[in-house]
């Protein structure tokens, strides 16, 4: 699947690998953390953040820490959480299917199923007063999820698969 940024109330998501070939704490913490404080504008993880650092921090001087209990739960909770909250609809952030050690953001593999809002396979199917998020798959299988508001007959492309 090729990079796609994606457009959130916050900064722009991208889908795909934030990490990949490893599951370690050293590896994990830093690129997450960074990932974090590219995609929160508003520092609304600013705690999550600090936390991370002061753990980076603290393990440079002494590499032992870095698989203890505690950083190992603000990885799996704190911090993964955080980065979960930014993922646009019908995506997650997490390990891909088949890659335990390629972690990011990614569509959901049954977004059909899960989606709950407008589908349609061609886009003349959109009522024009329609306004909210509809889940476009064409013939061929491939997806985009839009956005549309009442206001505009534009349609905003929140994500796509191919």
């Amino acid at each position: 699947m090729k990079k796609k940024y994606v457009s959130t109330k916050y900064r722009k998501v991208k889908l795909g690998t934030v990490s990949h070939g490893t599951m370690k704490n050293e590896d994990l913490i830093p690129s997450f953390i960074d990932e974090l404080k590219r995609i929160d504008i508003k520092r609304e993880f600013k705690e999550v953040i600090k936390e991370g650092n002061k753990i980076i921090r603290k393990c440079s001087k002494d590499e032992n820490l870095w698989n203890s209990e505690d950083n190992t739960i603000f990885l799996n909770e704190d911090l993964w959480n955080a980065l979960d909250s930014f993922s646009p609809s019908c995506c997650y952030f997490g390990s891909t299917e088949g890659d335990g050690s390629d972690y990011g953001f990614w569509v959901c593999q049954d977004v059909e199923s899960i989606f709950d809002g407008l589908k349609v396979s061609d886009l003349n199917e959109i009522p024009k007063d329609y306004e909210g998020e509809i889940l476009f798959v064409n013939d061929h299988g491939n997806a985009t999820l839009y956005n549309k508001f009442r206001t505009s007959q534009k349609l905003h492309e929140i994500w796509s698969i191919v």
